[in-house]
């Protein structure tokens, strides 16, 4: 439904969608001010208690403020029985000139110029202070009116809204200095005429001939007294920007004060920060659901057209456009011309404050985005490795990013491969896989190729409709609503891929520059700790692994053992360690050269690994010595791996065009049968493994080895 539709749709059945909006608090403000006159505290009290009156006193006083038709009529009931007054509903119109001589509507009226002005615009006017009813200027000229007043649809002329209008339309001449008008109600709608006929007159002649009375100065005092309220009120507004706390709190003060200065059932300030989806809603007359939604159409990057009923205007600065501030008639109902000047006044103070307030929020946010990427350089300056750097920057995301996943992703050149890092949710739960695999081929995930080729540090944006369709595919299917991915790449280099992901609330990941600037930073310190991590990672393997065979070194061997056994300790778990020496290697070095030697270890390693699980830890402990340590195996097992072992070794090796035969020797040990400790345990299976190798030479050249012993 269009806006303006919507707007129309809003005014039927006006008695239930609108209730409570039907007359302006200034005629229950001017009635309980009559009665506080003729009996003070105690008889007001009585009022509102005769009334059933629902509203606390501070909002039934309240100009900007509107009750319902059900409430009007009882307070004009209830004063009447309490004051004794016969025709008390007419004495409270009577006295709205001189109760609200200041207010802004009193002087939006004298600004028309005449009395007859007034008249001849009666229907705007009376709007200012009911919706129920539509008043029309059949005649008027200098000196006399002819107004016509139909009630709205849904709602019955009561006896006391016809005389209460009758007082009203006495006011008007009052403003310009006047005595009251004379009012003549000749039909009357409460009691069966299709509309309420009013004749009024005054005395045009005296005003011509009082220029310089009295009361023409009074009218003059009075219209001063108008601007000196409208100045302080401007004032008021221009005090809350300088010493703005809340920016809520000023936005409701400012639309509160344009609620005061332009009369309207119904007010919307509606606002958007630029770089925010959220919205900033204040109003007065609307359910929240319904505020929303005109919010929503007003707001939008083509607005419909608003009805005639409406006067909206934006909210807007040399700087930005944030959005519309609405005073809201049910259709029939208009504006004046200066309403709308008043209206832009307090939209230009909305943006003066929204302004400043953006100036304020750009440099909390610098020194939030500031204060997050100095943490998180902290965090990945304790970093070592390239894995180490991975799970920082896991931890240390949601401080400038923020989301509710995160993944670390790794490109290992060795393996051709990107290798998952670390998964971490921020809200504690657990990870969500994207896909089942631990590593991704660059034909597995086309994205790679492209940042293989060209390893740029754009980020890509992933959501509903944006993006990869394989990754968005992968990433929705995972119960993410949006998702960032980061590259990280050097100077011609692809080092990673960072990948931040919601569930809900896509906006949160919405490409501002706020979040590429905060992207940037993050990409830019990521990679410099991956770099510092490779040549990290460079040393740790060379310091953990034998250069001739890749295999891990006696250092990590030893350590490896000592935390098997410590683990298998606490589990109550056997943990196996297999000592391999290769026979007949000691003759390949003197017929052939170091040069073989070498090569043939580097070869006997493999050929070990190919034999051993990949969660097995095999060394070279120096020379031609191997060692294997098993954890988590079953006995058979553990008793099939030394019978591999010698079945792989009984095939030659074809080594610079040399077939050389070998075999191997191997010694096993169990933790805790053997032994209690590491270095027990490797003793264990020395002592074991010289055992079998004097087997093998006592056996003669060739012949198979001995079994080992269980």
């Amino acid at each position: 439904m269009a806006l303006a539709e919507q707007g129309e749709h809003d005014s039927h059945g006006a008695a239930t969608a609108q209730a409570g909006q039907h007359f302006s608090c200034s005629l229950s403000a001017v009635l309980l001010a009559r009665v506080h006159d003729y009996g003070g505290d105690p008889a007001v009290a009585e009022v509102l208690d005769r009334a059933g009156a629902r509203r606390p006193l501070a909002e039934l006083t309240d100009i900007a403020n509107w009750i319902s038709y059900d409430e009007a009529v009882a307070l004009w009931r209830a004063g009447a029985a309490v004051t004794h007054h016969p025709h008390f509903a007419r004495a409270v119109g009577e006295d709205a000139a001189q109760r609200l001589n200041s207010s802004p509507v009193a002087a939006l009226l004298r600004s028309l110029g005449s009395p007859e002005a007034v008249y001849g615009q009666i229907t705007t006017t009376s709007a200012k202070y009911s919706t129920v009813a539509r008043l029309e200027a059949v005649d008027s000229g200098p000196g006399f009116a002819h107004i016509r007043a139909v009630a709205v649809e849904g709602f019955e002329r009561s006896p006391e809204h016809c005389e209460w209008t009758c007082g009203l339309l006495s006011q008007p001449a009052m403003l310009f200095g006047l005595p009251p008008a004379t009012v003549e109600h000749e039909r009357c709608a409460a009691f069966g005429a299709p509309a309420c006929e009013y004749r009024v007159t005054w005395s045009a002649d005296q005003a011509r001939a009082s220029s310089e009375s009295s009361a023409q100065i009074e009218t003059l005092g009075r219209q001063l007294e108008a601007m000196r309220e409208r100045l302080h009120s401007m004032f008021e507004t221009a005090s809350d920007l300088i010493g703005a706390g809340q920016l809520e709190d000023v936005l409701a003060r400012i639309a509160d004060r344009a609620a005061t200065e332009v009369r309207a059932p119904r007010y919307l300030l509606a606002i958007r920060m630029p770089d925010g989806d959220e919205l900033h809603l204040h109003h007065r007359g609307l359910e929240p659901g319904e505020a929303e939604f005109h919010a929503e159409r007003l707001l939008e990057r083509h607005p419909v057209e608003t009805p005639e009923s409406w006067l909206a205007v934006s909210v807007r600065s040399s700087r930005h456009d944030y959005g519309r501030l609405v005073a809201m008639y049910d259709t029939g109902s208009t504006f004046f011309p200066q309403e709308r000047e008043l209206l832009e006044v307090y939209a230009r103070y909305a943006a003066s404050a929204l302004d400043s307030a953006t100036n304020l929020l750009e440099a909390e946010r610098r020194y939030r985005q500031s204060s997050a990427l100095l943490g998180l350089a902290r965090a990945l300056a304790t970093a070592g490795t390239s894995r180490e750097v991975a799970a920082r920057l896991a931890e240390a995301i949601p401080e400038v990013v923020d989301c509710d996943r995160i993944g670390t992703y790794l490109w290992d050149p060795g393996r051709g491969e990107l290798v998952r890092g670390t998964l971490r949710e921020v809200g504690g739960g657990e990870p969500v896989l994207i896909s089942d695999r631990s590593s991704w081929t660059p034909s597995a995930l086309s994205i790679l190729e492209r940042l293989l080729a060209d390893p740029q540090p754009d980020p890509l944006f992933l959501d509903e409709e944006n993006g990869d369709p394989q990754l968005r595919e992968m990433f929705t299917r995972a119960g993410f609503s949006a998702t960032i991915l980061v590259p990280l790449a050097a100077p011609g280099r692809f080092l990673g891929l960072l990948t931040v992901s919601v569930y809900d609330g896509p906006q949160r990941l919405r490409p501002t520059s706020d979040l590429l600037d905060r992207l940037s930073g993050v990409a830019a310190q990521a990679t410099t700790a991956l770099q510092n991590g490779e040549l990290l990672d460079q040393i740790t393997y060379q310091a953990l692994h034998d250069q001739l065979t890749g295999l891990a070194n006696r250092a990590q061997f030893t350590s490896g053992l000592t935390a098997a056994i410590h683990e298998a300790r606490e589990r109550q778990e056997k943990v196996s360690l297999l000592y391999v020496d290769l026979d007949r290697f000691k003759p390949v070095n003197d017929e052939y050269g170091h040069d073989i030697g070498d090569d043939l270890l580097a070869a006997a390693g493999e050929r070990l690994k190919q034999c051993a699980r990949a969660s097995d830890v095999v060394a070279r402990l120096g020379g031609d010595e191997f060692a294997v340590i098993l954890t988590g195996h079953r006995g058979q097992q553990r008793t099939s791996l030394p019978a591999r072992i010698e079945a792989a070794f009984a095939r030659p090796f074809l080594i610079g065009g040399h077939e050389i035969r070998l075999g191997a020797s191997v010694g096993r040990s169990v933790f805790p049968t053997d032994a209690d400790d590491a270095d027990a345990l490797l003793r264990h299976a020395d002592a074991a493994m010289f055992r079998a190798k004097r087997a093998r030479r006592q056996a003669g050249p060739g012949a198979g080895l001995p079994p080992l012993a269980a």
